[in-house]
């Protein structure tokens, strides 16, 4: 099942449905890149940029796992409904321009992918065009990316830095009033933050509700095949019928 969200600049974008067996990605450590791609694969829409992607991550969040998550902010634990953390983001601005330096023609705009390593402003840079000749920043791997970055002129640094500080407010979102958290689009908090909203329950717990509820429904595939707000729904239904049944006995004896 698909899910089709509404994001503040108008764009419609669908994504699969986050389903209880897919909490088990989350589990075990392993590569952020990979862990990055798993969470890419829900968004069926192409070419959306980082802002975007993130506002539909939360929204997939809030729909399929729990409206509110447990967060820490200020040294204090906290329970935090998505939709005030949502809030922070109703605004998209656009942002891209293209500007020109010497012979290269430059656009710039929000990153296209999560940024899960070190910060990196060159992330602002979405193609370069030299010599009628355009590269598509997004679409070289890694090690091309460093190595073009690098030999470019120090006026285009000059440049993106420029253009951030006069876009702060568009990359740089201050997601709670009145603490010290900011979701920056050029480093990895963005990344960090999804992978907290989706590390919901740790593997005892995935697998006692599990034992639990098939003892009761029997079918072990469809709860897998549930979203986790289901199974928390279910395990509340189950809470309650064994307090009605222990209500029962108590009342015979």
């Amino acid at each position: 099942m698909d899910h089709v969200f509404q994001l503040p600049n108008g764009k419609s974008v669908t994504v699969k449905e986050f389903l209880y067996k897919d909490v088990r990605e989350f589990f075990y450590d392993k590569p952020l890149e990979a862990k990055a791609e798993f969470l890419n694969s829900f968004i069926k829409t192409k070419n959306l940029n980082v802002l975007e992607k993130f506002i539909a991550l939360v929204k997939l969040r809030e729909r399929c796992i729990k409206q509110s998550v447990n967060l820490n902010i200020n040294g204090r634990d906290k329970d935090v409904n998505l939709e005030y953390i949502l809030t922070a983001f109703n605004e998209i601005l656009d942002i891209r321009e293209e500007v020109q330096i010497d012979n290269l023609k430059l656009v710039l705009d929000y990153p296209t992918e999560f940024v899960i390593s070190t910060d990196n402003i060159f992330k602002i840079i979405q193609t370069i065009e030299i010599d009628n000749e355009v590269v598509d920043l997004n679409s070289v791997t890694s090690e091309e990316f460093t190595l073009i970055t690098s030999s470019l002129p120090a006026q285009v640094l000059q440049t993106i830095t420029d253009f951030y500080n006069r876009k702060k407010k568009a990359l740089v979102v201050s997601a709670f009033d009145n603490a010290d958290v900011e979701i920056n689009f050029l480093n990895s908090s963005p990344f960090y933050f999804i992978d907290t909203l989706y590390r919901c329950i740790d593997p005892n717990t995935y697998r006692e509700y599990l034992f639990v509820l098939s003892k009761r429904m029997g079918d072990v595939t469809f709860l897998a095949n549930s979203t986790f707000m289901d199974i928390l729904d279910y395990i509340e239904l189950y809470k309650r019928e064994s307090e009605d049944e222990k209500e029962k006995v108590a009342k015979i004896k």
